[in-house]
C-alpha cells in the first residue's frame, strides 16, 4: 500500500512523547506500576516498527510490521482507561488517553489496520 509519509514522523513523535511521559510517571502501587510498565513495553514495540522507515516503504515488510504492532496497539487501547485513571493521581501523565489515541490512530493509518 502507499504510505502517507507525514503520518510516520507525527506518529513517531507522539509515541516518543508517550514513552517519555510513561518513563516519568513513577507510579505508586502494584496495579499502577504494572499498567505503566505494560504500556511502556507496548509503546517501545510500536516505536521499534516506526523507526524502520526504509523498511516500511516495502510492501512485504509493511505487512510484517503491521502484524508486529497489532498486539501492542491493543495493549495500549486496553490500558487507556486505567492509565487515564492513574493520571488523576499522577499529574505528569495528564492527557495520556489523548496521547494513546494519537499513537493508535496514527499507527492504524500508517499500517492500514
Amino acid at each position: 500500500g502507499s504510505l502517507i509519509p507525514a503520518e510516520i514522523p507525527q506518529t513517531r513523535a507522539a509515541a516518543q512523547a508517550l514513552e517519555d511521559k510513561l518513563n516519568a510517571a513513577n507510579p505508586i502501587g502494584a496495579a499502577d506500576s504494572r499498567a505503566v510498565s505494560d504500556a511502556l513495553e507496548a509503546v517501545s514495540a510500536v516505536l521499534t516498527q516506526l523507526n524502520q522507515e526504509d523498511m516500511l516503504s516495502r510492501d512485504g515488510a509493511m505487512q510484517a510490521a503491521a502484524a508486529e504492532v497489532k498486539g501492542p496497539l491493543q495493549t495500549l487501547s486496553g490500558l487507556k482507561a486505567q492509565l487515564a485513571d492513574i493520571a488523576t493521581r499522577i499529574g505528569s501523565i495528564a492527557g495520556i488517553a489523548n496521547d494513546i489515541d494519537q499513537v493508535v490512530n496514527g499507527c492504524k493509518t500508517i499500517f492500514g489496520i
